[in-house]
């Protein structure tokens, strides 16, 4: 009898998977059982964690198994080339940033991308000019990122090197890349995505069209974030644009910034999840699309709740189920885990985010249907109460941050904490993520606004997580010390 005392990780995975939730979280796999096709997987899971003796190859020199894999792989990402990536898109976003850029070169980034993209402007001591995203003002959300917003930062810093992206968002918004593509084109800019949602895109008409179809030079996908396949699998595809010397020095990061031994598990989930979605995806989305599209027709019929899609931006991945309700998307969420037995992928203000995919069974998209309906009935005056209270707006809606020092910079300057209500002003020494979704709020050398504060304020009377590098209590910030060389 095993003591699972002892086994505090073990016991707590047990847990979790003995409350038998309805999953709306990545990894992209569940109902596992119901796919033949996933079975050789399970049954080999031990067996295929080999290292590269021969026959099996080498994924940082592949000339076998593997560079026959690669190629299938960028024949269904329309790449030149894909590369397998078993430290998720993390990585991926680091292979392609210092592949394609030079120390302390000028780089336009949209403001609100993935904290991996700012570890690497970081490493790398890349000057980052911020690209503002367009504001959904009914969400309170960040989204898709502008022709004319790209043209005014170019304009302001014309020796910027690439742009880099983030399409589709953790919501499913997805930026027109075409017109941004053809502006990069004429002005000698590298067009960097991280479309690490996307990795769905490719296998279905029904959905919007991959990066790489509209135009980047080069995009990370996380295949583990939608599609069946393990934690950590991503996918870094290069396109045609792209020169044989730098693919090859994209190649040499994608070594770098990866384990030397990687596993064998992880690559061959990769591998199936690309051949069962080439076999089948085309028509798993088209009747997935067509329950999603039922499921948020009953949503509407529910007073006070709002929907996420085409009518708030122009291009949407239909797959991301983004909920608006009167209630704290953080109460909402412990409320569908506890007394419905349905976890969502995260919560955000007054929004909850599920990820969809072809593995969902129809009774499980209709039990987020009977739950919000069950919640708004038992919650009936609050929920009425709570339609007429506005949300703060967004950071990001109302200013583009002050950068005054780099990360590095911080790391050696003095620090003190100071109470939130006493950091207007001050310049943070801390990185500030709400996770997820895992986009930076506040970053090393920002200049603290009001604004933020009222953000971190709310997101701590709702009891969302907070990921902060250096402070400890909920109501501090670290930031430069007072009289330190500015």
């Amino acid at each position: 009898m095993m003591n699972y005392d002892r086994l505090p990780l073990i016991k707590g995975l047990k847990d979790y998977m003995e409350e038998k939730n309805a999953r709306f979280h990545m990894p992209g796999h569940r109902n596992e059982d119901s796919v033949e096709e996933f079975s050789v997987l399970k049954e080999n899971l031990y067996r295929f964690d080999v290292t590269e003796v021969e026959g099996t190859d080498n994924l940082h020199y592949p000339e076998e198994i593997i560079a026959r894999s690669q190629k299938l792989l960028s024949e269904a990402m329309g790449s030149r080339e894909s590369l397998y990536c078993i430290n998720g898109s993390t990585a991926s976003n680091y292979a392609m940033i210092f592949g394609l850029l030079k120390r302390e070169d000028t780089v336009l980034v949209q403001r609100n991308c993935h904290q991996s993209i700012y570890h690497a402007i970081s490493l790398l001591e890349l000057k980052p000019a911020y690209l503002m995203p367009e504001m959904i003002k009914e969400f309170n959300l960040p989204s898709f990122i502008t022709l004319s917003e790209l043209a005014r930062v170019h304009e302001a810093y014309p020796e910027a090197k690439a742009v880099i992206l983030t399409s589709p968002t953790y919501h499913g918004i997805v930026t027109d890349l075409s017109p941004l593509a053809e502006y990069c084109e004429r002005h000698g800019l590298y067009l960097l995505v991280d479309e690490a949602h996307g990795a769905h895109f490719p296998f279905s008409p029904l959905l919007p069209d991959s990066s790489m179809k509209t135009g980047a030079h080069a995009s990370s996908v996380s295949f583990h974030k939608t599609l069946p396949s393990l934690t950590q699998g991503s996918v870094l595809n290069l396109s045609e644009k792209l020169t044989e010397d730098e693919i090859y020095r994209i190649r040499h990061y994608h070594r770098v910034f990866q384990s030397s031994s990687p596993s064998y598990p992880l690559l061959a989930s990769m591998e199936m999840a690309r051949y069962y979605m080439e076999e089948n995806g085309e028509a798993l989305y088209r009747i997935l699309l067509d329950r999603v599209a039922r499921l948020k027709k009953d949503l509407k019929n529910i007073s006070g709740i709002r929907i996420l899609d085409k009518e708030q931006v122009p291009i949407f991945d239909e797959t991301r189920l983004v909920i608006g309700t009167p209630l704290p998307g953080a109460e909402m969420d412990r409320i569908l885990r506890e007394e419905y037995h349905i976890q969502c992928e995260m919560s955000e203000g007054r929004s909850l985010i599920f990820i969809l995919t072809p593995f969902d069974t129809q009774k499980d998209l209709e039990s987020i249907f009977h739950a919000l309906k069950s919640i708004r009935s038992k919650h009936e005056k609050r929920w009425l109460e709570e339609e007429e209270v506005e949300e703060p707006p967004h950071p990001m809606s109302s200013h583009t941050p002050v950068r005054r020092y780099t990360e590095d910079d911080t790391l050696y300057l003095p620090a003190e904490e100071v109470l939130l209500k006493d950091a207007s002003g001050r310049v943070s020494m801390e990185k500030v993520v709400p996770y997820p979704p895992g986009i930076p709020l506040l970053l090393p050398g920002e200049v603290i606004t009001e604004e933020i504060l009222s953000a971190l304020t709310l997101y701590l009377s709702q009891n969302a997580n907070l990921l902060k590098t250096r402070s400890i209590r909920k109501d501090r910030l670290s930031v430069v010390k007072e009289g330190s060389m500015q």
